[in-house]
């Protein structure tokens, strides 16, 4: 490959990893061409961005971006996947890839600028997405504001009922008095 070549490949990942937050190298030995097709079609459906490099250029990119730490861990046959959106979704969508993919293997990752090993990412895996957390946040806050509503409309209720019976026990006893 020639330098200028390697100039553009290094410019071309600079531009394409450039505001990126969220980062998992994957290991791609012994992956087929289909397998890794079907990957990266599933990956795009996600918003996930799917990259394999010379990692000495990927090094290059990415000590370049700030994120040097990242390039170290780059091996052999590596693929980069990077994402914006929430790091639970790319986690889980490699980590449920490496699972069907017996040959993809999760090295290491980058989210939101602190280096994840494979504990933390088998950790962040089992956690809800954000979308879910959000929804059982707002769950649990709507719950006690709904009991609290059917509270107040139970005891308006009663009143009601009180008032209506006090009203025709009078009713009666004034019609019992003539």
């Amino acid at each position: 490959m020639s330098k200028e070549l390697k100039k553009l490949v290094v410019n071309e990942l600079i531009s394409d990893y450039k505001g990126v937050n969220n980062f998992i190298v994957v290991s791609l030995k012994g992956v087929n061409t289909q397998q890794a097709n079907v990957l990266r079609r599933d990956l795009s459906e996600n918003d996930i961005k799917l990259k394999v490099v010379k990692n000495s250029l990927a090094a290059i990119a990415l000590k370049e971006i700030g994120v040097s730490a990242l390039g170290q861990i780059l091996e052999g046959p590596s693929a980069i996947t990077a994402s914006d959106n929430d790091p639970v979704i790319l986690i889980k969508v490699l980590t449920k890839w490496s699972k069907e993919i017996s040959a993809l293997k999760i090295v290491g990752g980058l989210i939101d600028g602190e280096m994840l090993s494979l504990d933390d990412i088998k950790t962040l895996s089992a956690i809800p997405s954000r979308q879910v957390v959000l929804t059982q946040i707002l769950f649990g806050i709507s719950t006690p504001l709904i009991q609290l509503a059917n509270l107040f409309n139970a005891v308006a209720n009663n009143l009601y009922f009180v008032l209506l019976a006090i009203k025709e026990k009078k009713s009666d006893n004034g019609k019992n008095n003539v």
